[in-house]
């Protein structure tokens, strides 16, 4: 499994390029993923770097900064 530190390493690369479209480019990713038969530990990997992601804007949101 991979280590926190680096999926919050991907999660804030992945926020700095695709702003505010960061859930829509993940889900994109993970649609994509699974059509194309990734191994289940990729899109897992993707689907936490998704709620990293989802967690920063709802906790932005909740003190005003979104």
């Amino acid at each position: 499994m991979t280590p926190l530190s680096t999926l919050i390493e991907r999660a804030e690369a992945i926020y700095l390029t695709h702003g505010s479209g960061s859930a829509a480019y993940l889900l994109d990713q993970i649609e994509a993923a699974i059509r194309d038969g990734t191994p289940a530990l990729r899109i897992r990997e993707l689907d936490h770097i998704l709620q990293l992601i989802e967690y920063r804007q709802r906790t932005l949101a909740l003190y005003g900064r979104s």
